[in-house]
């Protein structure tokens, strides 16, 4: 049989045998083929830190795809900026904890000053009360109204000296509790920059291989030297156990993909070799990836029937095949 009747052949039966199907009222099944890569659910995602300007540079990554262990850096950010403005932070503090010193110890120089000028002011008060106290017929009236004009000016002296030492008092606690508001709000701005320094060198989690994240806008494979901005993911880790397959449908064969049915996973790198695995998670949100086309997918997620007996590590690419009822 000649090539060209053999395809006629196998045309006509299978046109006769989908015939067949529809008049028996059977629906044909088709494959829906999506693409995904395996992942592990153990996974740590780096983001960029937030910081005061809108933009901050990776310095440093690691090389991706190397395995990293826990506690190994993974990125270093450029903190240049918060670290200038640390320093002059930590030279003003030193300067205020001074400034604080020096008005704590006018203040209590100033409120000693009013404390003893009220204790004199009491004793003339007390020397004027005896002098006016002297009967009308032992002084004369002249000494006597002496002796009582000068116990009016003692108690107006008194007034003054009382008056002096509670303004001394508030000045000590308005005046240093001032200074100790000021210092402790710049210790404060002084502990958030160092936290976000800390930030700005990122370690290991866990052991596993490093994964470069992708730009947002491009779609360009992010690396030192690059200006992110805060939020956006940089890079992961992922464990080399516990695998599973993350994989993305369009918005038009959302209703293709059924949580809890079972597809055929194929491996790029194995294609010989077919596994079993089973959608675990369909997410009822749709996101856009601008780097494939202007429509809307949604995130999937398959874990394995059975962990393949071959080599694997995350990223690695495999095809999907999900059976559907045309």
């Amino acid at each position: 049989m000649t090539n060209k009747n053999r395809r006629f052949w196998t045309t006509t039966i299978a046109a006769n045998l989908a015939s067949l199907l529809l008049a028996s009222g059977v629906q044909a099944e088709e494959v829906l083929l999506l693409t995904g890569k395996v992942s592990s659910a153990q996974k740590q995602i780096v983001t960029a830190p937030k910081t005061s300007r809108w933009q901050i540079q990776i310095q440093w990554m690691e090389e991706e795809g190397k395995v990293v262990e826990k506690g190994d850096r993974i990125v270093t950010f450029d903190g240049s900026t918060i670290q200038s403005q640390l320093d002059i932070n930590i030279e003003r503090a030193e300067t205020i904890a001074l400034e604080l010193k020096q008005t704590e110890m006018q203040l209590a120089q100033a409120l000693l000053e009013a404390q003893g000028a009220l204790e004199v002011a009491e004793m003339r008060v007390e020397k004027a009360r005896i002098e006016a106290s002297v009967p009308d017929g032992q002084v004369s009236a002249y000494d006597k109204g002496q002796y009582e004009l000068n116990l009016q000016r003692a108690l107006f002296e008194l007034f003054k000296a009382q008056e002096g030492l509670t303004l001394a008092e508030e000045a000590m606690r308005t005046g240093v509790q001032k200074k100790q508001l000021e210092l402790l709000k710049l210790q404060e701005e002084i502990a958030f920059q160092q936290r976000q320094l800390e930030t700005m060198n990122v370690t290991a989690d866990l052991n596993g291989p490093v994964n470069y994240a992708t730009h947002p806008w491009n779609g360009e494979k992010l690396d030192a030297g690059m200006n992110v901005q805060a939020a956006w993911q940089v890079m992961d880790v992922q464990a080399i156990d516990n695998f599973q397959i993350e994989s993305w449908v369009h918005e038009i064969d959302a209703l293709k993909v059924k949580q809890g049915e079972t597809v055929d996973v194929v491996f790029d790198a194995f294609p010989n070799r077919r596994f079993r695995a089973t959608l675990t998670f369909k997410s009822t949100q749709a996101e856009k990836q601008s780097e494939w086309s202007n429509s809307v997918y949604l995130p999937l997620t398959f874990e394995f029937e059975q962990e393949p007996n071959i080599p694997m590590l995350p990223g690695m690419s495999v095809r999907i095949e999900v059976p559907y009822e045309a």
